[in-house]
């Protein structure tokens, strides 16, 4: 009789209730935790492609400021569908910079023959727009982000405005140092 009659400070294990609880509340907390480390890595990737696209801008800014700053003459097309291109006679070089959806191509010719060849690609959704400023012989290069929300503006993310020649009129005297 005594066996069946055990206290309950003497048994051995664990309920199924016990058991049962044990693992939804450690479900949960991996289903929370599965999560977190999802998201964390959304953010790694967004981080990433943020400062891969500064690195982009910047490298583009100073390849085209530099361009620009040497140039002898600019010829700005706007583009259709295919995008714009901006045309510089540099020395006895032509620079072409071609913009598309997300990507800047530079090329740069000596005659016929492509002397160098560069792209700049953007990982995050932007809109690059030229534009020409003729009163103060500028050009202006603006970056926008594209949001997923039509009704909103595209915010601008970065802009840049550089000086036709500049280099140049340095060299010439004709701006004083």
């Amino acid at each position: 009789m005594k066996s069946l009659t055990r206290s309950r400070t003497a048994r051995r294990g664990f309920t199924l209730r016990e058991l049962s609880i044990a693992i939804a509340i450690g479900s949960s907390v991996m289903m929370v935790a599965v999560g977190l480390v999802h998201q964390a890595f959304d953010w790694s990737t967004l981080a990433r492609h943020r400062r891969l696209d500064d690195q982009t801008f910047f490298q583009l800014s100073r390849q085209l400021r530099n361009d620009l700053h040497i140039a002898n003459q600019a010829e700005l097309d706007s583009g259709d569908t295919a995008g714009q291109s901006l045309r510089l006679s540099v020395n006895e070089n032509e620079v072409v910079y071609t913009l598309t959806d997300m990507t800047v191509t530079r090329t740069e010719r000596s005659g016929d023959d492509v002397v160098r060849n560069e792209v700049y690609r953007f990982k995050r959704p932007r809109t690059l727009v030229l534009t020409r400023l003729e009163t103060d012989n500028q050009i202006q290069l603006d970056v926008k982000t594209i949001t997923p929300f039509a009704e909103s503006e595209t915010p601008l993310w970065r802009s840049l405005r550089m000086s036709i020649g500049l280099r140049l009129r340095h060299q010439n005297g004709d701006i004083a140092s």
